[in-house]
């Protein structure tokens, strides 16, 4: 195990080089993918005639918009932000969802109770979520109470370090954030956990100062060491895909922030448009209303008298701005975003059709579906790597070394189920499949479900097996009590045969 001195420097040394290098883009992500809130209130920069002014909160704006700009500007930057980024990942986060593991060890060693005891069916959705939005999310397990015990990070709170991002499968060490007060380092023999506190509380006690963006002046005060006993550093880590070099790590969303900001621009164009220039718009040159109600009413007639010299007075008629250019450049900008994202832009509303067949909406998807099998692919390994260390961390020998094991995936392409079935029916006529292998691929259906059905299967052969063997005892109990009724006046043949 490492010193308590070796251990902060190790901690510190890992977190601060995450907050300065990799913490700032996951921030600009994490805003991208957030509602915009509304506008609080307004602040002045300076007095006088050449005052600024400004809107403070946690709205901010993805568009240019002059210091000087009226409020309702402000506001309609809100309301313009339509944001297709969280939409691009719950796409393929639904279409992502592990449904069983196949291994060849025996049924008690099968990790898969472990998924299930940590309740990793619905917690893989935010695995996945993370994993798409940034690039990467960690899962660590540890030795628990009741077995193995699994936690998820997302790569704002925890770092790791490889010494071959591409090649290694286990990391060097990794830090993660806990609550906001403590920094836990963890290697291949222990966890160390180290509070966050003000420097002069924990200075001549071995502290070091955090000297980070996130805890600014505190200090890193040693608390415990915890041995797991694991033998590697427990953590896995997710990818949306496995590149050469094992540090780019993009995620879908980074990629289309900028198309993102054109869509809102966009927007924000179009409702300026429609706000102040959607209509008609009449100028009086000459003549100035006396009051309020004059305006009102010289606004509101549909023939105006005016009582005054028709060569003083000129009255013009401004025409509205045309939104169809607008709506068009907000349409070629979502297919960019739907080309680039690998979505249907159908899912964007632009050209959405209905009433297709199968075969057509399957067409419709398929870059979606070989996106999504790529990242399957990647997600897949990482699944497969959580596997093997649950069963590792259970003492299950054949399960964690089972290489040949494979995650289950919920079928989530347009096709008809009651054709899947006619397929695999006749698979098992021309015997290229059995039953049992058949059930495993039928859609929707869960491990649980699987076992149910193979069980069911097995009791129903045991009972026809045993309804035909009972019917063949009888069939020979009555032939052998047909040769012992001897006919009437029938001789038994001599057993020698001679006279």
């Amino acid at each position: 195990m490492l010193s308590q001195r070796d251990a902060l420097e190790a901690c510190l040394e890992a977190w601060n080089a995450h907050q300065s290098v990799e913490l700032p883009r996951l921030d600009r992500i994490d805003a991208a993918m957030r509602t915009p809130k509304p506008v609080l209130r307004r602040e002045f920069l300076s007095d006088g005639p050449s005052a600024r002014h400004r809107y403070v909160g946690e709205f901010k704006p993805t568009v240019a918009i002059p210091d000087d700009a009226p409020p309702i500007m402000w506001e309609l930057a809100r309301k313009a932000r339509t944001n297709y980024l969280p939409l691009l990942v719950r796409v393929f986060r639904q279409a992502l969802r592990v449904e069983g593991y196949i291994t060849s060890a025996p049924a008690e060693q099968n990790p898969w109770r472990w998924w299930q005891a940590n309740r990793m069916d619905a917690r893989q959705v935010g695995l996945h979520d993370a994993a798409l939005k940034y690039g990467v999310s960690y899962l660590q397990v540890l030795p628990g109470d009741q077995g193995p015990a699994a936690r998820a990070f997302t790569p704002r709170r925890m770092v790791a370090d490889y010494q071959d991002p591409e090649v290694d499968e286990w990391p060097a060490r990794t830090v993660h954030v806990e609550g906001g007060t403590h920094l836990v380092l963890t290697d291949e023999e222990a966890q160390y956990r180290f509070g966050i506190e003000d420097a002069a509380a924990v200075r001549g006690i071995g502290g070091l100062p955090a000297m980070s963006r996130q805890f600014g002046s505190d200090a890193l005060s040693f608390i415990t060491a915890d041995r797991h006993d694991v033998g590697v550093c427990p953590v896995v880590r997710y990818r949306d895909a496995f590149l050469l070099d094992g540090e780019e790590q993009f995620g879908i969303v980074e990629p289309l922030m900028v198309i993102q900001e054109r869509i809102d621009e966009t927007g924000f164009g179009q409702l300026v448009a429609q706000y102040f220039a959607a209509f008609k718009q009449r100028a009086v040159i000459g003549w100035v209303p006396e009051s309020e109600a004059q305006e009102l009413k010289a606004g509101a007639a549909r023939i105006w008298y005016l009582d005054v010299d028709k060569n003083e007075v000129d009255i013009k008629e401004l025409t509205e701005t045309d939104l169809t250019r607008y709506i068009e450049s907000g349409k070629g900008a979502r297919r960019d975003f739907a080309a680039i994202g690998q979505i249907p832009a159908g899912d964007l509303g632009v050209d959405a059709i209905s009433n297709i067949s199968d075969a057509t909406l399957a067409g419709l998807e398929r870059a979606k579906n070989n996106r999504s099998g790529e990242i399957a692919l990647a997600f897949g390994e990482g699944h497969e790597q959580t596997m093997r260390l649950f069963a590792r961390i259970a003492d299950d020998v054949e399960a964690a070394a089972d290489w040949n094991s494979e995650i289950r995936w919920a079928e989530r392409e347009a096709r008809t189920w009651a054709g899947q079935i006619d397929g695999l029916t006749k698979l098992v006529q021309t015997e290229i499949l059995t039953a049992d292998t058949a059930v495993t691929m039928v859609p929707g259906l869960t491990d649980q479900q699987v076992e149910l059905a193979r069980a069911d299967a097995r009791k129903a052969r045991a009972a026809k097996n045993t309804a035909a063997i009972s019917a063949l005892a009888a069939s020979r109990q009555q032939q052998a009590a047909a040769q012992n009724q001897q006919q009437p006046g029938e001789q038994q043949p001599a057993a020698g045969g001679g006279q």
